[in-house]
């Protein structure tokens, strides 16, 4: 989110105003998937701990991400979906904590022929690469 609405979300956090908001990308998932409704509570950011979600603002970008570690200067966040960690985030960018209040269910779904076949063939060039 970058525009008018993240300044505002910002402004808002900052003055210590609880808010929510409709979450855009897949960085998190699955356990925060594109559309959920997050709420975010302004709170101490060095009372955050590994393993929570936290908002930080960088660049005019808002973003969710779990905390990996905390170290003297700040966090260290992630996206569950990377593979590798954020830039360092500053204390004074953590906007505050985050839960998830609502986002639609996972679903399982057989996969279609044609996926089967892609993925069969996708299995078979994994497998000719290892045991050549």
């Amino acid at each position: 989110m970058k525009d008018l609405a993240a300044r505002v979300i910002v402004d808002t956090l900052r003055e210590g105003r609880p808010t929510r908001w409709t979450v855009r990308g897949s960085s998190m998932w699955p356990a925060i998937r594109d559309g959920a409704t997050v709420l975010v509570t302004p709170c101490d950011p060095r009372a955050v701990r590994a393993g929570e979600f936290v908002a930080y603002a960088r660049g005019g970008v808002l973003v969710v991400h779990r905390v990996s570690a905390v170290d003297v200067g700040g966090l260290r966040c992630r996206g569950d979906a990377l593979s590798r960690d954020d830039r360092a985030v500053a204390w004074h960018e953590v906007l505050g904590r985050a839960v998830v209040l609502q986002q639609r269910a996972l679903t399982v779904r057989w996969p279609r022929p044609r996926e089967l076949s892609a993925l069969g063939r996708a299995a078979v060039g994994a497998l000719r690469a290892v045991l050549s």
